[in-house]
């Protein structure tokens, strides 16, 4: 059998549940990376549509090159392009791929990266709520109880952004020998750290746990907490749906009523002896047994810093019945060897391929086809486990520049390619255009100021579409009434703040939106100069001073100037409009 014809086995077989189709049996794993690529057949390798195409329904019809970047900017970055990109592209389309490279370089893709990592990990819970809830005491007395927790719980995440800003390959997050700490996680966790408290910078775990990236983090094992009689298998599964895109709780099977699931030792003779149990169970409790080492569930606020949750055995010192350590049908012992088990198993590069194409797309993971995230998962291998290549060819796929089906008889319009802004993309895109981060002063309760947008708890993540990580734990993809709302009182907060600071700075040049007036300026030509340049730098649409988006922002404009007399207060109107336009949630 070939290697593609392997995991297409692989995947084909994880969904039954029968004691001859285990998910990883020998079959499953293959060499450094996931070398092993899934196919249905030939198209995957070519990334060519299938000649039969009778069923394919309506013709795509595709963006425009500079539309392509304005969402690919937005995509991988959270802002528009600069005018100058957009004019590069409107001049020569070949120029699109190069600047996508720089933009793959670009902080903010980190950002991206993070919360991409979020929907697959879970970690970055509301900070007040269990299994968060670390208070400052001890080293960090002085450390506000957000950022605290925010620092904890990101740290997962900080790791993953490492290892992809840095071009590292990608198994990196699951097999590197260090981690990643700022000043506050250090002193939590007991770590070296040589930085100001606020950068992330790299360190060694000080105990005896093996050095496996992601998996050596205690967050992610207080996240995915478990009692004793769980014996790890939530933590194992949570590891398995991430990294491998393969949930135990998914699988059908028929529950055995005979079961006295409220006598423990039954329960523990059943996963190994009943057919119906075991055919889950010998996959997933040998699984946890690579995971005995770490602490069951704990109350965080009860722990002392610096405080270290990995004990040696503490599950089999404890009386809890544990299994032995093996990958699918491969024996091993300790996080490293999980972890290399993992980067080597072709599920995890075809299910990183999937997870980056479905955030990239705005689709269920579930709902990926398989001959798609396998072209995919080949692009990833290719290039060494490069996921900066992997998002690189995403977005540059003709899959990525569709903007809706052609209409048929009846003229109707389908938005199918539309993607919305997440809460994280909104945070950046306002920032970049008006220098606004809405946060609240919680001083008061000795908190600092909280982003508003990157919060669930205090804040609005939610209600913009974004997660909590515990209870709301899929993403929204379409616009709501309370995204609506969200945005107009965002809208007007920025526009104010904008307005401001602009009419504030004298040099015109290095102003964020008003570039072409002053705060006396009243001449139309003037004013419809500068809407232009607003609907360009805002939407990224170039539109001549008399068309008729820009007729209907002036009239707007001499309206409030007319109400109020006040230049600035008809710009911040006029912004207010412009900054909650729906078109602004969109790419």
């Amino acid at each position: 059998m070939t290697s593609i014809g392997m995991t297409l086995a692989l995947a084909l077989s994880t969904t039954a549940c029968r004691d001859d189709a285990l998910p990883g049996s020998d079959e499953g794993t293959g060499s450094e990376g996931g070398d092993a690529t899934a196919a249905v057949d030939e198209t995957a390798d070519s990334g060519e549509p299938a000649d039969d195409t009778s069923d394919m329904g309506p013709e795509p019809v595709y963006l425009q090159p500079t539309e392509h970047l304005t969402r690919i900017s937005m995509a991988i970055r959270g802002v528009r392009p600069s005018v100058q990109e957009l004019a590069a592209v409107q001049d020569d389309p070949d120029a699109l791929p190069g600047i996508v490279d720089g933009y793959l370089d670009d902080p903010r893709f980190g950002a991206i990266v993070r919360d991409l990592h979020n929907d697959a990990l879970l970690t970055l819970i509301d900070f007040l709520v269990f299994p968060a809830g670390f208070l400052p005491k001890g080293p960090v007395a002085d450390v506000d109880v957000y950022r605290l927790n925010r620092s904890i719980s990101e740290a997962p995440l900080r790791l993953v952004e490492h290892v992809v800003m840095s071009d590292l390959p990608y198994t990196e997050i699951v097999t590197a020998d260090y981690t990643v700490a700022d000043g506050v996680v250090s002193e939590v966790w007991g770590i070296p750290y040589d930085g100001d408290g606020e950068s992330w910078e790299l360190s060694q775990w000080q105990d005896e746990r093996d050095h496996a990236g992601i998996l050596s983090d205690p967050w992610l094992f207080q996240r995915f907490q478990s009692t004793v009689s769980n014996a790890n298998r939530g933590r194992a599964n949570a590891i398995s749906r991430a990294l491998l895109c393969y949930d135990f709780l998914s699988r059908d099977i028929e529950v055995d009523a005979s079961v006295n699931l409220a006598d423990p030792e039954s329960v523990a003779d059943a996963v190994v002896e009943n057919p119906a149990c075991a055919s889950c169970h010998q996959g997933l409790d040998t699984l946890a047994g690579f995971l005995k080492d770490w602490s069951p569930v704990y109350v965080p606020s009860d722990v002392t810093y610096p405080h270290d949750p990995y004990e040696p055995d503490v599950f089999v010192n404890i009386g809890a019945t544990v299994r032995d350590a093996n990958y699918f049908g491969q024996a091993g012992n300790g996080l490293a060897d999980l972890g290399h088990f993992i980067a080597e198993d072709p599920r995890f590069s075809l299910c990183a391929a999937k997870r980056f194409y479905s955030y990239l797309h705005q689709i269920n993971l579930e709902d990926v086809p398989l001959q798609t995230a396998a072209h995919f998962q080949s692009e990833l291998v290719d290039s060494g486990m490069s996921a900066k290549a992997l998002v690189r060819a995403i977005v540059l796929d003709d899959e990525f520049r569709v903007s809706h089906a052609d209409p048929d008889d009846e003229g109707m319009h389908d938005p199918v390619g539309v993607k919305k802004a997440r809460p994280v993309q909104l945070s950046l895109l306002f920032d970049d255009l008006t220098g606004f981060g809405w946060r609240t002063d919680l001083s008061e309760f000795d908190l600092a100021p909280i982003d508003l947008l990157a919060d669930s708890f205090l804040g609005y993540g939610v209600l913009l579409g974004g997660i909590d990580a515990l209870f709301v734990t899929q993403p929204s993809h379409t616009y709501s009434a309370t995204a609506s709302l969200v945005l107009r009182n965002l809208a007007r907060e920025a526009a104010n703040h904008v307005v401001d600071q602009d009419f504030a700075n004298p040099n015109l040049g290095s102003r964020h939106l008003l570039t072409e007036v002053t705060d006396t300026d009243t001449d139309e030509a003037v004013i419809r100069e500068q809407l232009a340049q607003l609907h360009l730098r805002i939407l990224a649409r170039a539109l001549p001073t008399d068309d008729p988006e820009i007729d209907r922002g002036y009239d707007l404009f001499a309206a409030a100037l007319d109400h109020s007399g006040s230049v600035p207060r008809a710009w911040k109107v006029t912004l207010t409009a412009l900054l909650q336009d729906v078109e602004i949630a969109y790419y």
